[in-house]
């Protein structure tokens, strides 16, 4: 018994010195966890070996952690820019498409032999199974060549646009920090977050009355906090006594905000010193008798004494009233009595543990179900039925359950770190696979049909990555980060994202990803099929 036929031990051996491997670095360009692949094909080369089943989980666990982070700006994001994506993925797909039909044509490759390439070329395992699918119903003993064009195309999509991706800040000229920071300035001009002001009261209407009397949520969607009134500071709640002269703090957007000038007053830059029996702090909601109920239903103001000001959910900023519904681990902005803000906030964050744990029961019960999408055919007619495959299915249910924040009645509750684990760890499992798997038959496969095949995948991986490129600078003028992010998603290359996003603290790549991976993801699987019947009829 050999060191390599222990599979616990190769998986494990691969892993570790991937893991060593990626984090040399030259002139600050590191492969990461790509060098995982690496070491892979070099032991699969000697006859080491990775259960398909291990590859198969890791794939998984990465694209259901990628949808949970992206999940929440999923669906904004797309509904600003979802043709953009459309056009982008549609560009990168069709281009690679062309090229390998223009390849096959011309160095007379089997039908079979090409859709392989074309799917490993745009690394993209759901097509090679829509292409097998056809080729077993047409064609069935020409299937397995569809299996070596995938072997030989794909280690070099894999690892060229992982290096690709880490070059491509300097091949551009555009520093990283500098698109973060053009990014963020965007965002804030898209989406201001929330602003405090303070207004003094001089509206004769508003004399005597109360905050539930004059009810300024019905003209601006603001929330008030505080209001002095003579040298007092206090927490301003529902029956709080509006006179002529105080000064109200407000939070909001600003354009809500504008607005509360036609209920108050003008805006003053008045101080508001803060009395020492009322304070803000910043909570993180992780008890769940406070998650799933709204605002309204909490009866917050009768229950706790105290305001809620902001929401903070996975980077988003959201301004409170009576219908929104707080969730796990959400970071909300309390204003009220010390007392009762301590109180509350003992209540909230429950016990400490509670930070660090998932919620197993949801996030298996997503994987499961997004598992079972995968598997269901679509049917598109004459026969013909494709499926997203287990990888497709987890994503696409894991941006739902990142969006809505359950599943049924079960909310879900991922820790950051849970999330990094799932990614990074998935990823790793996946190359260590995918690598020892390519590795173990790729020079043989180079040896018979010679290097030709390599590189006429290589060049339809290169072409189709280029002109999704060029479409997204040229017309669409993107932020390199979203650039990289919808690049990597129209190759369906996950190890190139886990390449752009470490290149990155913000979530932009995630994103952009997402948005793009599901058209690109469906547009491979149509023509993965249509190449193979299109060359078999142009062949016979």
């Amino acid at each position: 018994m050999t060191f390599l036929t222990e599979k616990m031990f190769v998986l494990f051996a691969i892993l570790t010195l991937g893991a060593g491997l990626g984090q040399l670095s030259w002139r600050g360009i590191s492969l990461g966890s790509a060098g995982v692949l690496f070491v892979a094909l070099i032991v699969g080369h000697f006859g080491g070996s990775v259960p398909k089943e291990v590859m198969d989980l890791g794939l998984l666990l990465f694209v259901y952690a990628v949808g949970l982070t992206a999940g929440p700006s999923f669906f904004r994001t797309f509904r600003r820019r979802g043709m953009q994506y459309v056009v982008i993925a549609a560009a990168t797909v069709v281009s690679g498409a062309l090229l390998t039909a223009l390849a096959a044509l011309t160095l007379h490759l089997p039908a079979a032999l090409a859709a392989g390439l074309y799917a490993g070329a745009l690394t993209c395992t759901p097509a090679l199974a829509a292409a097998l699918d056809v080729l077993q119903r047409m064609l069935p003993e020409s299937a397995a060549l569809a299996s070596v064009g995938y072997g030989v195309a794909y280690p070099f999509s894999m690892i060229g646009m992982v290096l690709l991706v880490q070059f491509l800040p300097r091949l551009l000229r555009r520093p990283v920090k500098m698109e973060e920071q053009k990014w963020l300035e965007e965002k804030t001009r898209e989406d201001p977050g929330l602003a405090a002001r303070q207004f003094i009261v001089s509206n004769p209407n508003c004399e005597g009355r109360s905050v539930a009397e004059i009810h300024p949520r019905r003209l601006a969607q603001v929330n008030l906090s505080r209001i002095k009134h003579g040298e007092q500071v206090t927490a301003v709640l529902p029956e709080t006594i509006l006179h002529l002269g105080d000064v109200v703090m407000a939070v909001g957007a600003p354009e809500e905000l504008d607005k509360l000038r036609l209920v108050l007053g003008e805006e003053t830059w008045a101080r508001m010193d803060v009395n020492a029996e009322v304070m803000n702090a910043d909570v993180d909601v992780l008890d769940a008798s406070l998650t799933g109920k709204t605002l309204a239903q909490m009866r917050v103001w009768e229950q706790f004494t105290l305001v809620i000001t902001r929401i903070r959910r996975q980077g988003l900023e959201i301004a409170p009233n009576g219908s929104v519904t707080l969730e796990m681990g959400d970071n909300i902005r309390v204003v009220g009595e010390k007392n009762a803000v301590q109180a509350f906030a003992r209540r909230a964050q429950g016990s400490p543990r509670k930070a660090s744990e998932t919620s197993m029961l949801p996030y298996l019960a997503g994987l499961l179900a997004g598992i079972g999408l995968g598997l269901i055919p679509i049917p598109l007619g004459n026969g013909v039925s494709v499926k997203l495959g287990m990888a497709g299915g987890a994503f696409l249910t894991s941006l739902l359950v990142g969006h809505f924040g359950k599943i049924g009645p079960f909310r879900l509750y991922v820790p950051l770190g849970a999330k990094n684990l799932s990614r990074e760890l998935g990823l790793m499992l996946f190359l260590a696979g995918a690598g020892a798997n390519a590795g173990a038959h790729l020079m043989d496969v180079l040896q018979d049909r010679g290097w030709i095949l390599l590189l006429t995948g290589a060049v339809i991986t290169v072409f189709s990555a280029l002109t999704g490129l060029w479409v997204m600078m040229r017309f669409y003028r993107m932020n390199l980060l979203s650039a990289m992010g919808a690049l990597t998603a129209s190759m369906t290359n996950p190890p190139a994202l886990a390449a752009a996003s470490n290149q990155t603290e913000t979530d932009l790549p995630a994103i952009a990803y997402a948005s793009a991976y599901p058209v690109a993801l469906i547009f491979k699987i149509l023509l993965a099929q249509a190449l193979v019947e299109i060359l078999l009829r142009l062949q016979i």
